[in-house]
């Protein structure tokens, strides 16, 4: 999980851009070719194999060996599996929850929000492909944190919340105040 979040809060800038690299090409075979999932990973599929017998053959003449690799160091363990399994069970557990209160009736706040969130996600539907608004999304997970990087050390603390947390002898959740 940080590695994830490594890479899209820019701590690895190289695995950033080829992210990115990759979810434009991506885009570009399932929006611009009109291609769907199925022909774009067998294309991968397609490149990969003929890369990996081209470097076979080249390996081969040149006369180099491969090392072998330890199988045990590509596992997933025990751990990450049923943590990965209890994120996705809250996850949908959480939603079923959302969805009946929102359904009973009971909470008319959260219905309201839920209708509106479903009728935004329509129109969105309506007005863009599923590759347009994941690829949209995309760029927004790994701009945002980046922008933010960089203007947050040029933003000043504003005055009356230097005053308030000087007037009680602590530092406000962490700020620093200049």
């Amino acid at each position: 999980m940080s590695a994830g979040c490594d890479v899209i809060m820019w701590r690895r800038p190289a695995m950033a851009v080829l992210v990115l690299a990759c979810g434009t090409l991506i885009y570009y075979h399932c929006a611009v070719r009109n291609r769907n999932i199925v022909a774009l990973i067998s294309d991968v599929l397609f490149v990969i194999s003929w890369s990996l017998a081209l470097l076979g053959l080249i390996f081969r003449f040149l006369n180099l060996t491969i090392l072998p690799v330890d199988p045990s160091g590509w596992q997933v363990s025990v751990e990450s599996a049923n943590y990965v399994a209890a994120m996705l069970a809250n996850t949908l557990g959480a939603t079923e929850g959302v969805l009946r209160i929102a359904a009973l009736g009971s909470d008319f706040k959260l219905f309201l929000k839920v209708v509106l969130a479903l009728y935004l996600l329509s129109a969105i539907g309506r007005s863009a492909s599923g590759a347009t608004v994941v690829y949209a999304a995309l760029w927004f997970i790994f701009i945002v944190p980046f922008s933010v990087k960089m203007i947050a050390p040029k933003i000043k603390t504003p005055a009356f919340l230097v005053n308030a947390a000087k007037s009680q002898g602590t530092e406000a959740a962490g700020l620093e105040f200049s």
